[in-house]
């Protein structure tokens, strides 16, 4: 099972480093829809794992594709068709960093992230691979900080929570259900209040002739 968990961490950490070197939005909100689906299998393989916490990982699960791999990217989607004529071309115009240097930075960011598990928490949890999730947060920051895109940035907090998801059930045996349901719930209520507040700012911006999609801030 351990190594089953290994492998899916492994596809979240890539699926993160592609929607790093991605510029095209449709195409990372794709992206975060996959890796969400990802994460609801591992909450499934948990709760086998798990038997006294089977019922209630199941029904987080179904939650996490619900939420987060289907109606997140479906309003996301729907802002951005109602905000631009030809949704399918918004993009990243300058990306900060390019795709080689991207590849040194994630990779950086993994041996980071191992090294850190390894000298403090691995002494105390003896989780093989724990720092996985961990290189999955610090990848999720990556894509934050080195892209001005609001929608990128914003599945890149997406992408933090996925991994905050993974650490509390992968390395530390889970989290209270309702503090996960919380979590999700609030994500939610934050995509749809985040998407009218962009409606709204790029709406003003258009109207006074200027289509530069600004950084995220707050």
């Amino acid at each position: 099972m351990d190594q089953i968990f290994e492998i899916l961490g492994f596809l979240l950490i890539v699926l993160t480093l592609f929607m790093q070197w991605e510029v095209y939005v449709k195409s990372t909100i794709v992206l975060f829809a996959i890796s969400s689906f990802i994460v609801a299998i591992f909450l499934v393989l948990l709760g086998l794992r798990n038997p006294q916490e089977e019922y209630l990982l199941f029904v987080l699960a179904g939650l996490t594709v619900v939420v987060r791999g289907i109606t997140i990217p479906v309003i996301i989607n729907k802002a951005l068709h109602r905000l631009h004529e030809k949704p399918w071309r918004v993009r990243e115009d300058k990306p900060i960093m390019g795709i080689g240097g991207s590849i040194l930075v994630s990779l950086g960011l993994i041996m980071l992230s191992y090294f850190l598990y390894q000298g403090s928490l691995y002494g105390i949890l003896k989780v093989k691979s724990g720092s996985v999730p961990i290189a999955l947060f610090l990848q999720a920051s990556l894509l934050i900080i080195t892209h001005k895109h609001a929608y990128i940035q914003m599945i890149g907090f997406l992408v933090m929570e996925n991994a905050v998801v993974m650490l509390s059930g992968w390395v530390f045996g889970g989290l209270p259900f309702i503090v996960e349901a919380g979590v999700i719930l609030d994500l939610l209520g934050l995509v749809v209040v985040s998407s009218l507040i962009m409606r709204v700012r790029e709406n003003t911006i258009l109207h006074e002739g200027d289509n530069y999609n600004t950084e995220l801030r707050g």
